[in-house]
């Protein structure tokens, strides 16, 4: 009986040890992770628009699974960020890698399907079927 207790405590302790993880993941001031709602990425993507007032740099949000390829230039650490979320309406409980992105141009290849719960875009740009190029602003 102790070692099924035993057990229960090292696994409650290592879900929490998780969860703290997946929230302490490189997340600057002006792009926080705690409000990135996975049913509708262009919400973050918005609120990354506040961080460039000046309109100056492309942003794109998405789900790492969404991604084919990328390559984007002239990203700017301070608002860009990468985080472990519950994807949207999992049954299960799925948990997936989001990432986003301000930048000054590059590309971005999807796969999948293109709902804004995979990635989600604002900035100058290019759409070619799955591939996304953007440009200086």
């Amino acid at each position: 009986m102790k070692s099924t207790h035993r057990a229960a405590a090292i696994t409650a302790a290592a879900i929490t040890a998780a969860v703290a993880f997946a929230t302490a993941l490189p997340v600057s001031a002006g792009a926080s992770a705690l409000e990135l709602n996975t049913c509708d990425l262009s919400g973050k993507a918005k609120e990354m628009q506040t961080w460039d007032a000046a309109g100056k740099y492309n942003i794109i949000v998405w789900k790492e699974s969404a991604a084919a390829t990328y390559d984007l230039h002239g990203e700017i650490q301070e608002a860009s960020g990468t985080a472990v979320y519950t994807e949207c309406k999992s049954v299960i409980a799925k948990s997936s890698r989001y990432r986003w992105a301000t930048f000054e141009d590059g590309t971005f290849v999807h796969q999948g399907d293109g709902g804004f719960r995979n990635y989600a875009y604002i900035g100058n740009f290019t759409k070619n079927g799955e591939t996304i190029t953007f440009h200086r602003r």
